[in-house]
């Protein structure tokens, strides 16, 4: 008899915790893949944004973000149609540029008697689009801008940034730093760092000091 009832005893004990080791081991796998995923996502975080250029030469500079061209002209900057930047986001980011020394000739809010937006090659003009399909972007890139440097006289000719929708703070600004020529910096905190979760608003490097 009392055999029987210690092995029953032991049989309840041993199911009852059998299901908080079952439950302890889920707890551990599903913690392990959702560090698992953090990690992926810190090791390739979101870009701010991507370049495509075609200039011939890199300053060999470590200390401040590398230009590869100034612009010859100062350029006009107009936001097309269908780009998701609001008219205020636009003013923001050419200011802030302008605080620090460069010129635009002027802004144009979705407005393009010129058809500009509809020019491959806008000489002298900064465009900006709502990002296609017909543009190949990585997945993980908010941005990306397309300038073409004159290798001859060695500046910025043209300039087409394309933007997907719900623009995060500091992309634009980003991206009118590539079209002005600058490529990534990648310091903490830095505007022209390549991932956006790593940047900020540092702008150590990008003052015109020569305008």
């Amino acid at each position: 008899m009392f055999w029987a009832l210690f092995i029953t005893k032991l049989d309840i004990l041993t199911k009852y915790y059998m299901r908080d080791i079952l439950r302890l081991g889920l707890s551990v796998i599903a913690y392990t893949l959702l560090f698992s995923w953090a990690i992926y996502s810190l090791a390739q975080p979101v870009r701010a944004g991507d370049y495509i250029g075609n200039f011939e030469k890199v300053p060999a500079i470590h200390n401040r973000p590398p230009r590869v061209a100034p612009w010859g002209l100062s350029p006009t900057v107009i936001v097309c149609a269908h780009a998701p930047v609001s008219h205020i986001q636009i003013n923001s980011a050419v200011q802030y540029w302008e605080n620090l020394g460069y010129r635009f000739l002027n802004t144009q809010y979705k407005s393009d008697p010129l058809k500009k937006c509809e020019d491959p090659n806008p000489k002298g003009y900064i465009i900006i689009h709502l990002v296609t399909s017909g543009v190949s972007m990585e997945d993980t890139s908010l941005a990306q801008t397309h300038f073409y440097v004159d290798n001859n006289t060695n500046t910025v000719a043209w300039a087409i940034i394309y933007m997907r929708p719900n623009i995060k703070e500091t992309v634009l600004e980003h991206e009118l730093g590539h079209a002005l020529g600058f490529l990534h910096y990648n310091k903490n905190n830095h505007l022209m760092n390549q991932k956006w979760i790593l940047g900020g608003w540092d702008k150590d490097g990008l003052e015109n000091k020569r305008q």
